[in-house]
């Protein structure tokens, strides 16, 4: 409290007073009054000292609390920056998606709505007797493809949102994860001869584990869903694998390939391995299935060269 000041005013008061009363006791011994003169001296250069001493040593105190302080601040805006950044980013993120998912949302219905009303005018204008039966079965099989695509997208947003509300629960059960790749690769078996690919499906041996089956289900649907996506109609094999007590469950393209940059990010929300290359998506696929492995205590990882395929690698150890 006071700093130099106070020290000064208090040392020259405490050298009058002293002075003061070495004359008014009438010393009159010049030798006692000039030791009494001397230590009055120190006494007063020793007080200055002090003062200046403790008035340094306080400032310094104000000065590193004062750095302290402006380094906390400096601290504190640039991590509100690196949110603020990040926001920025998650906001993007947000309306790329929304618009992706008007688009994509809004190309099956606009397709299944022309197929219904096609049919409707063939069958309100065209004689019964020429009305093609094949013509109606292709725009029906059209229409149900358009609808299970828009089914899955869906369920794919419905999933993110169990996802991010940490209310993905798995239903586990004694399961042989053999016969869920084989029941969900034959599902996909017509539509790949349709378009063209080359399906191979290794599985030698019958793996009996604990796990949800839908969901597990759900991440092969993903994966054999990208390949033929991006496969560029080359074959594609999947591979069910047993190492120890770890299964592998391997789906394997050869199409256009993810670029290494891509790859660190693409099992995060709404990101998309290949965004420049016109295919449409929500970027949410490799995100529900990344979810899922890890809540069966597994990891997915990619491998991938560009124009020449990728590799998904589920891990799910056996329990």
């Amino acid at each position: 409290m006071g700093g130099l000041k106070t020290g000064l005013i208090v040392t020259i008061s405490g050298t009058i007073s002293a002075i003061v009363f070495l004359l008014a006791s009438g010393m009159d011994d010049s030798s006692k009054l000039l030791v009494s003169t001397l230590n009055i001296t120190l006494f007063t250069l020793l007080g200055v000292l002090l003062s200046f001493v403790i008035e340094k040593y306080k400032h310094t105190d104000e000065v590193t609390e004062y750095r302290k302080k402006n380094n906390h601040y400096k601290n504190q805006l640039a991590a509100i920056e690196v949110e603020v950044v990040k926001m920025k980013e998650e906001i993007r993120m947000r309306d790329e998606f929304l618009s992706i998912a008007s688009h994509e949302l809004k190309t099956p219905l606009t397709t299944m709505l022309l197929k219904i009303q096609m049919l409707l005018h063939n069958i309100r204008n065209v004689s019964l007797a020429n009305f093609s039966v094949e013509n109606l079965m292709n725009q029906l099989e059209t229409a149900e493809d358009q609808t299970k695509r828009l089914s899955r997208m869906i369920s794919d947003l419905l999933n993110v949102s169990l996802i991010t509300t940490g209310k993905l629960n798995l239903e586990l059960s004694k399961e042989n994860i053999t016969a869920i790749v084989e029941e969900v690769s034959n599902e996909f078996t017509e539509k790949m001869a349709k378009d063209g690919y080359e399906f191979q499906l290794i599985a030698p041996e019958s793996i009996e584990m604990s796990v949800d089956k839908i969901r597990i289900s759900q991440v092969l649907t993903n994966l054999i869903s990208n390949s033929m996506r991006y496969g560029n109609g080359k074959p594609i094999e999947v591979t069910v694998k047993r190492k120890n007590n770890v299964a592998y469950i391997i789906v394997k393209d050869h199409g256009l390939g993810i670029e290494k940059e891509a790859q660190e990010k693409i099992f995060k929300l709404f990101e998309r391995g290949n965004p420049k290359n016109g295919i449409k998506g929500l970027g949410v696929g490799l995100f529900i299935c990344n979810q899922i492995v890890k809540a069966h205590g597994g990891t997915i990882t990619v491998n991938s060269e560009v124009d020449n395929g990728s590799v998904f690698t589920v891990a799910l150890p056996i329990r």
